[in-house]
């Protein structure tokens, strides 16, 4: 019986016609096989950071080597490779490279042209960094918190005295090991997990890091705040003249408030809404006069209706741990909801949500919000040394370790913020490490020919030779800069 081809079934085909399409596959497959190009592993000149030498160039200016050589002592045994300052100094290049996991730092060991860039024939292995950290103790935290202090302090020199603002806050870093010092505490993102908290100091603006504390997840804001505004304090060079801190509710310390009055600073703190605040906030609902509107233009007093969406209010207040009053703004948010009742009838009704800033200063409601907002920007400050710098990153068991490791990576990102400032294209100073990296630094090239002669090839772009072009003429005007004075003879 002969098989009857039904009318949904694909049409067989015949012997003849699948061995000419078995025959045109292999010829594809073995047309497109020759385009399999051989590899070999002989090129000594190439890098994934082509335009490090501007990096390097900067590091050496500043004399960061220099630096770390003068305040970093670790006895070493006397057939030890690396010197403990060049060690410190890998670990800044990692950093600002993006390799912060140990795993990942062997990358610039088989990097030829990173090694030609900074001169030398061999790269540490990533257990050697391991074995480094964990020989360090207190004394070696203090030299690194010490090393910053004289990068910040070599920066403020070159520049003319300011004042400036403190930005503080804190951040919480989940671990997923053993760490020591790991407790539960508040965790938004992974409830339950170990954590450390980190609170930190920012310059405002500019943006420098001028201290960070690593602390047990269950740390409460005010724990020592007193101590760490005074160790601040003694970070600052004597070119930059504190004007005022600012920082979240979860900072309102009235020890720190007195002490900034005693020096002479003004501070803007946002308040928790505790019971002595929601009375305040009870009592300016019951009195609507007190509420004033948030306009541009302030010359005249407008008071403020239902309808404003903004609105403020000026009042002392005294918390119960105060030994005095102290000047408070409420801040009023007006958002319209729809209520539904039972018969069907759809009402729109207003709410309100309040902040209560506390302040010394005279600024007026709404320059004083516009200023605690601002504050806002420390937060992207944080993202970036928590992502960019790996400051998240706490694989070490040792909570001293970490903190070691913490403040190499402070220094690598200060470092980072001079560099940007001194010899980036305005265009790409405010852009965090993880830019630079992609759009100046982490370029493949070659790094070819020797002694004076010796150059970088990069891939042809427009984009990137004007960017070039800016940091080569920026780097000769920074180096004259950098040479001291001959003092005039008398």
């Amino acid at each position: 019986m002969v098989t009857q081809n039904h009318p949904h079934m694909p049409e067989q085909k015949s012997r003849r016609e699948r061995r000419l399409e078995y025959l045109r596959e292999r010829r594809r497959v073995k047309k497109t096989m020759k385009k399999l190009r051989a590899v070999t592993f002989d090129n000594n000149s190439v890098t994934e950071a082509g335009n490090f030498q501007f990096m390097e160039l900067f590091k050496e200016l500043i004399g960061l080597d220099e630096i770390i050589a003068n305040i970093f002592t670790l006895k070493q045994k006397g057939n030890s490779l690396y010197f403990a300052w060049q060690l410190i100094d890998y670990l800044i290049d990692c950093s600002i490279l993006g390799h912060t996991r140990f795993l990942h730092m062997d990358t610039l060991k088989f990097d030829p042209g990173y090694l030609a860039v900074k001169e030398c024939t061999r790269f540490p292995d990533e257990s050697t960094f391991r074995l480094f950290l964990k020989k360090l103790d207190w004394s070696h935290l203090n030299q690194l918190i010490a090393i910053n202090k004289e990068i910040l302090h070599r920066k403020a020199r070159m520049e003319p005295k300011r004042l400036v603002w403190i930005d503080i806050d804190d951040t919480v870093i989940t671990l997923f090991g053993e760490q020591e010092g790991a407790v539960n505490g508040y965790n938004p993102r992974y409830h339950g997990r170990p954590s450390y908290k980190v609170r930190v100091a920012f310059i405002a603006g500019t943006g420098e890091l001028l201290h960070i504390e690593l602390n047990p997840g269950n740390t409460n804001g005010m724990k020592n705040f007193l101590s760490f505004i005074k160790e601040v304090e003694a970070m600052l060079p004597p070119e930059y003249i504190i004007e005022g801190i600012r920082a979240d509710c979860g900072f309102a310390d009235p020890a720190v408030m007195s002490y900034a009055e005693e020096q002479g600073w003004e501070y803007i703190f946002k308040l928790p809404k505790k019971a002595t605040v929601k009375k305040a906030i009870a009592y300016l609902q019951q009195h609507p006069d007190f509420w004033e509107t948030l306009a541009e233009k302030e010359e005249d007093i407008c008071f403020a209706t239902e309808d404003d969406h903004w609105a403020a209010a000026d009042i002392p207040i005294l918390l119960n741990n105060w030994e005095k009053a102290r000047r408070c703004v409420i801040y009023r948010e007006a958002h319209e909801t729809e209520q539904t009742s039972k018969d069907q009838l759809t009402m729109m009704l207003t709410t309100y949500s309040f902040q209560a800033i506390i302040t010394n200063t005279e600024l007026k409601p709404l320059p004083l919000f516009h200023s605690y907002n601002q504050r806002a920007n420390v937060e992207n400050r944080i993202d970036e040394i928590k992502e960019g710098y790996a400051l998240e990153q706490n694989s070490m068991h040792s909570l001293m370790t970490n903190q070691l490791f913490s403040w190499i990576k402070v220094i690598a990102y200060n470092v980072v913020v001079w560099f940007k400032q001194a010899l980036l294209p305005d265009s790409l100073q405010r852009c965090e490490v993880k830019t630079i990296r992609r759009v100046v630094l982490k370029v493949p090239g070659n790094v070819v020919g020797s002694g004076r002669y010796q150059h970088i090839r990069l891939a042809p772009s427009p984009m990137l030779e004007a960017i070039v072009i800016v940091m080569q003429q920026r780097a000769r005007e920074f180096a004259e800069r950098i040479i001291p004075k001959i003092p005039e003879a008398a």
